[in-house]
C-alpha cells in the first residue's frame, strides 16, 4: 500500500530554529530564533552611493530628481547590487522589477535598506484615532520638464511633521495585533516594504528633503525599531523622530557607529541587544523609483 503524501505540504523553515543557551544572555533562555543574526556589513562609503545615483539618472525607466536618487542611493546596505539592478543593459532588459498599478506601471528596485533610514507618514490603520496633526495630502511631484515618480507633500514646520511621525508610530504599535517585534526578535522582516520617495516642504522657510517614505508596512517598519531599540511605544516613537530630524550625514554616522559597535559585541557572542540590532537593522524593501501611465502621467496640481 502506498504511503498518502500530502499534495501541499507545510513550508520547512531553510534553517532550523536556534536555542539559545542561557549562558549566553539570561534574556535569551527562551527565546528560539528561527533566523540566527549575522555580522552587519559596514555602511557603504559616499563613493559606492554616487554610483547607484549616477546609474539611476542614466536609467530611462527611472523619474526621479536629484535629490531623490540621493536619498535613494543612501538607504542602501548593498549599494553594489543596487548600481546593477539599475544599470542599463545592452540588450535592452531591464533588471528592475516592473509593478502593475491602476494605470500603469511602477519600476521598484528589490533591496535591502537601512531600517532608521525609513520613515511613515500616515498609517490607514489609524484613521480613527483623533490625531493632532492632519494626515498629509500626498501630490505627484514633478520637475520642468515631466512627472516625477515620488511624491510631494507640506507641512508647516519640520516640528509638524515630527508630531505626525511620533503619533503615526505610537498610534501603529498601540493597533490590536499590529505590534510584530516579537516575531522580528525570533526571525527579522521577510516581507519587503513598498517605499516611495517624498519631497517634504515647510510652510515656514525650513529647508526643503526628500524623505523614503514607507507607504506599505508600517507596521512592520514601526514593530522593527521597537525591536531594535527594545523601549516603549513612546520610547520607540521618541528615537524615529531623533533619527527623522538629523541632517543625513548626521543618521549615517549614527547608524555605522551602531553597526561598528553591534559588529564588535557579535563576535563577543549573542546577547539581548545583539539580537535585536541583527534582527531589524536592515529590511527588505521594494523602492519605487519609476513609474508609467498607460498613455502619459497624470499630475495632480
Amino acid at each position: 500500500m502506498t504511503e498518502n503524501i500530502p499534495l501541499f505540504q507545510d513550508p520547512q523553515s531553510p534553517q532550523p530554529p536556534v536555542h539559545l543557551p542561557a549562558a549566553v544572555d539570561p534574556d535569551l533562555e527562551e527565546l528560539s530564533i528561527t533566523r540566527r543574526p549575522s555580522p552587519l556589513p559596514d555602511v557603504p562609503e559616499t563613493g559606492a552611493l554616487r554610483k547607484v545615483g549616477n546609474r539611476l539618472a542614466r536609467n530611462r525607466r527611472t523619474n526621479i530628481s536629484e535629490d531623490a536618487r540621493k536619498a535613494a542611493a543612501a538607504l542602501q546596505v548593498e549599494p553594489e547590487r543596487a548600481a546593477l539592478l539599475v544599470t542599463e543593459q545592452p540588450n535592452g532588459v531591464s533588471l528592475l522589477s516592473e509593478v502593475a498599478v491602476p494605470g500603469g506601471s511602477l519600476y521598484v528596485i528589490e533591496c535591502q535598506a537601512w531600517t532608521r533610514m525609513l520613515f511613515p507618514l500616515y498609517q490607514p490603520r489609524i484613521a480613527a484615532l483623533s490625531l493632532a496633526v492632519p494626515a498629509p495630502r500626498l501630490l505627484d511631484d514633478h520637475d520642468a520638464d515631466r512627472p516625477l515618480a515620488q511624491a510631494r507633500c507640506e507641512f508647516g514646520s519640520p516640528k509638524e511633521l515630527a508630531d505626525l511621525v511620533r503619533e503615526t508610530v505610537t498610534g501603529t504599535l498601540g493597533v490590536p495585533k499590529a505590534d510584530y517585534s516579537d516575531s522580528i526578535l525570533q526571525r527579522g522582516v521577510s516581507e519587503p516594504l513598498l517605499v516611495i520617495l517624498v519631497r517634504i516642504t515647510f510652510a515656514d522657510g525650513s529647508p526643503s528633503r526628500v524623505l523614503p517614505v514607507v507607504v506599505d508596512g508600517i507596521s512592520r517598519l514601526s514593530s522593527a525599531a521597537k525591536t531594535r531599540t527594545g523601549k516603549s511605544n513612546a520610547g520607540v516613537a521618541d528615537a524615529v523622530v531623533e533619527d527623522l530630524l538629523r541632517d543625513p550625514n548626521s543618521l549615517r554616522r549614527a547608524v555605522r557607529d551602531e553597526i561598528t559597535a553591534y559588529n564588535a559585541a557579535y563576535r563577543r557572542g549573542l546577547s539581548d541587544q545583539v539580537v535585536r540590532v541583527g534582527q531589524a537593522a536592515t529590511v527588505p524593501v521594494r523602492l519605487v523609483v519609476g513609474a508609467r501611465n498607460d498613455d502619459t502621467m497624470e499630475v495632480n496640481q
